[in-house]
């Protein structure tokens, strides 16, 4: 019975997203965590600079960033204000994206004030072989640098099968939809973790 006098749970739900499916996700993790009862920070990563044509030629990625423009920049204390941290991150060669990257890399410093956080990662689909895990793996990698306690990101997340839906990229192929099932089932279970931390 103590856990119900818990408080509620603050989670930080903090993604880069270039072409909008990484951004979906996130939004379907915030969505679980607070239908569990968290308060949630949905934040969004500033891009690397890029040449100027990247933007004006590419129809998906323009409309992402419009889609996006009232999304809050994450910042550090993001991460202090947070009981559970959210990570996704488009899969870049079998890793996470350069801009997560940065974002891990200046918040070295806050190691130790991070120590005992709940954490998990997701990553948008790929379509090749192997992508996608080892992206997951590179997240959770970093994350543990930083202390906290890590719950393995949903079955769903790792499965090949997952290739079905639409990659974060420059795809012109036909789309298909993104499972946000297990994004949502992330969130909620995110959210639940100081119950079955502390209750």
């Amino acid at each position: 019975m103590a856990a119900a006098y818990l408080p509620a749970m603050n989670v930080a739900v903090i993604f880069y997203s270039l072409y909008g499916d990484t951004a979906a996700l996130a939004a379907a993790v915030a969505d679980g965590a607070e239908l569990a009862g968290a308060t949630v920070r949905l934040r969004q990563i500033a891009g690397l600079a890029a040449p100027q044509d990247r933007w004006t030629t590419g129809e998906r990625i323009r409309a992402t960033r419009e889609h996006l423009a009232s999304v809050p920049q994450a910042r550090r204390d993001d991460l202090l204000w947070a009981d559970g941290i959210a990570l996704g991150s488009p899969a870049r060669y079998g890793t996470m994206s350069a801009e997560l990257r940065r974002f891990l890399d200046g918040a070295r410093q806050l190691s130790g004030d991070l120590a005992g956080k709940v954490a998990s990662v997701f990553c948008s689909p790929s379509p090749v072989e192997g992508a996608q895990r080892a992206a997951l793996q590179a997240m959770i990698a970093a994350l543990l640098n930083h202390g906290v306690l890590v719950q393995p990101p949903a079955r769903a997340a790792m499965d090949p099968a997952s290739r079905t839906a639409r990659r974060d990229g420059p795809a012109q192929a036909s789309p298909g939809e993104l499972d946000l099932t297990p994004a949502r089932a992330l969130g909620r279970r995110l959210a639940l973790a100081q119950r079955r931390t502390h209750g």
